[in-house]
């Protein structure tokens, strides 16, 4: 359940370039550990387990340039998992903006 006190997290993947980058910002942003591993079993691993809860996480994909729209289907896997894990767990509440 949502509370006043959810985190709110930003994550805005517009103008990363590499895969390495997307996973870098979730790990600052959510602060996960450093053996974070920055793939997808990773991800939900920390959705699920790691990160602070409830929270609010907005993704931000408004890519302006070629080089990072190239990265949609892997945005698009990411949002998947924090999708599955919206619908699955009741504390986190999820925006996206594309």
């Amino acid at each position: 359940m949502l509370t006043d006190t959810s985190k709110k997290y930003n994550l805005d993947f517009s103008e990363c370039k590499y895969l390495g980058e997307i996973h870098q910002k979730i790990q600052t942003i959510l602060e996960l550990p450093d053996w974070y591993g920055q793939n997808l079993d990773s991800l939900w691993d920390a959705i699920t387990g790691i990160m602070y809860l409830p929270a609010e996480i907005t993704i931000i994909f408004q890519p302006q340039t070629a080089q990072p729209l190239q990265l949609s289907d892997e945005v698009d896997k990411i949002i998947a998992v924090f999708k599955e894990a919206a619908d699955e767990f009741g504390e986190i509440a999820l925006d996206i903006v594309i």
